[in-house]
């Protein structure tokens, strides 16, 4: 099983179209591995793409952490300077 292919995958649309295509081309026999191949091609791409937003959401999460802690830092500050 995949994710929804009409969704977009711009890491992977080769692998897309050639699996749509196979199904097309064989309408059948893809049901006895006939586009096995591409299917497996497809779900490594798949994988590789999760892995690089994960990445990515946890570098944007760990650059967001480091805002929200400087802008605490800064208002634990001033409020430190407004009370004397």
């Amino acid at each position: 099983m995949h994710p929804p292919l009409d969704r977009p995958h711009p890491d992977c649309q080769a692998e897309i179209k050639a699996l749509l295509v196979c199904h097309e081309k064989y309408p059948y026999a893809k049901f006895v591995g006939a586009c096995g191949e591409l299917k497996t091609a497809l779900d490594w791409c798949f994988k590789r793409e999760k892995a690089r937003v994960r990445d990515e959401n946890f570098r944007r999460a760990k650059a967001s952490d480091a805002y929200v802690k400087q802008k605490m830092q800064e208002r634990r500050e001033h409020e430190r300077d407004s009370a004397h």
